[in-house]
């Protein structure tokens, strides 16, 4: 391949880079080149400087993330940093470990982020990234780097693709922040990709729960006790996640107006969830309530932490289903029965995106009630109910025309 040079910027870098003969471009107005890497739809910037007569390159960015405009920008940096014999890649960590030190500090002080997120990120850097990138500098980290000190032992250790995917993408995100708080000058990370790495296609997850499950997991909960029966048909009955469940308040739930509403503090994606009641939660809630003391439906005063929230589905499930498979059940089974796909999306508080963001504004409680309470009603059939001793109680008769004077 051969090397031109020319005045680049992002115009020139399109048109040359359809053509295989050209390997490199350098900038007839600056120590600039840019190598174009074997897809040709990305390149590696590099500064030329001459050490005893011979060219030496200092990468300092990929293209396309780093544009022409912003390349040339930072050279001046660049040629004085290497005067005074600092390191061109960091202005304020020598090593991957000062930075991801930095970055643990910050994310522990997240308050927007969830303490669950919290410890996952923290999780991840004491456990995997800072053992095994601590002593590498920031200016020799490198993609075969990445690949020789984190991917290959963390794939060695069995790991899965998904799992080894989250910890790259973390040690991105805080070199990504560094970047945007200008604590380095360049981000070696920028442009590069998990599947720079891993080829193989990571498929979603699938749920451990079958749609004909569904009733025989209902009647494996029935003789646990109380709170964690409820809890756990809660998250079947509803879909919430498992972190939503165990902080219910009593406050969130108006049994008088037949509605849940799950503030925006609460929820994964931030904003407000509202679920309506049906006859069968109708009947849970009430009898529960009438048992359970406590600000908390779970924990009474204060609520139960994830840890033990976690403890409770893999003791009743013998590990073979977590809580989420409990979220995908419900989903599965909604599209089974014929339940409208938006209203699916709607009913699991799903981020919209797309034109849906921009044109679906309406969150009706009607068409969620309806959806539930066909859902509910397939549950909970065949003679068998989420409560069935609330049911043949006679001191609970009242709340079936309570319930029907809200429906």
């Amino acid at each position: 391949m051969k090397s031109i040079a020319t005045q680049i910027n992002d115009t020139a870098i399109k048109a040359h880079a359809k053509d295989n003969e050209i390997g490199e471009m350098r900038d007839i107005r600056s120590p600039l080149s840019l190598k174009f890497h074997k897809s040709r739809e990305k390149a590696t910037w590099c500064y030329l400087h001459f050490i005893g007569g011979v060219t030496k390159r200092t990468r300092i960015g990929y293209w396309p993330t780093l544009k022409t405009k912003e390349a040339l920008a930072i050279i001046p940096t660049i040629i004085e940093n290497i005067h005074k014999g600092k390191e061109i890649q960091s202005t304020s960590f020598k090593t991957v470990g000062d930075l991801l030190t930095w970055y643990a500090a910050r994310t522990e002080k997240e308050a927007l982020k969830s303490k669950s997120r919290r410890k996952g990120v923290l999780s991840a850097i004491n456990k995997h990234l800072f053992p095994r990138l601590e002593n590498v500098t920031i200016n020799a980290l490198r993609k075969v780097v990445i690949d020789e000190k984190l991917i290959l032992p963390l794939q060695s250790q069995n790991l899965k693709p998904s799992t080894i995917r989250q910890h790259f993408a973390i040690l991105k995100r805080a070199f990504a922040s560094a970047k945007e708080l200008e604590l380095i000058s360049v981000n070696p990370m920028a442009g590069m990709k998990f599947r720079d790495h891993v080829q193989r296609r990571i498929e979603p997850k699938q749920g451990k729960l079958l749609v004909e499950d569904a009733k025989d997991v209902v009647q494996q909960l029935m003789p646990l006790t109380e709170s964690t029966k409820v809890m756990l048909l809660f998250m079947l009955m509803f879909a919430t996640r498992i972190g939503e469940t165990r902080q219910l308040k009593w406050r969130y739930i108006d049994l008088q107006s037949g509605v849940i509403t799950l503030p925006e503090s609460v929820t994964k994606t931030g904003s407000i969830h509202t679920l309506p009641i049906t006859k069968h939660a109708y009947q849970l809630l009430t009898d529960y309530k009438q048992r359970c003391k406590g600000e908390y439906l779970f924990g009474g005063k204060s609520p139960i932490s994830a840890s033990t929230a976690d403890q409770i589905v893999r003791t009743t499930s013998k590990r073979k289903w977590s809580a989420h498979d409990l979220r995908k059940l419900a989903r599965s089974t909604w599209a089974t029965i014929g339940i409208d796909y938006w209203v699916s999306e709607r009913l699991l508080n799903h981020k919209q995106k797309g034109l849906d963001l921009v044109y679906i504004k309406a969150d009706s409680i009607t068409v969620k009630r309806e959806a539930l309470t066909q859902y509910h009603n397939w549950l909970f059939s065949d003679d068998f109910t989420c409560s069935k001793h609330v049911l043949e109680n006679p001191k609970n008769a009242k709340m079936h025309s309570d319930y029907k004077k809200i429906a």
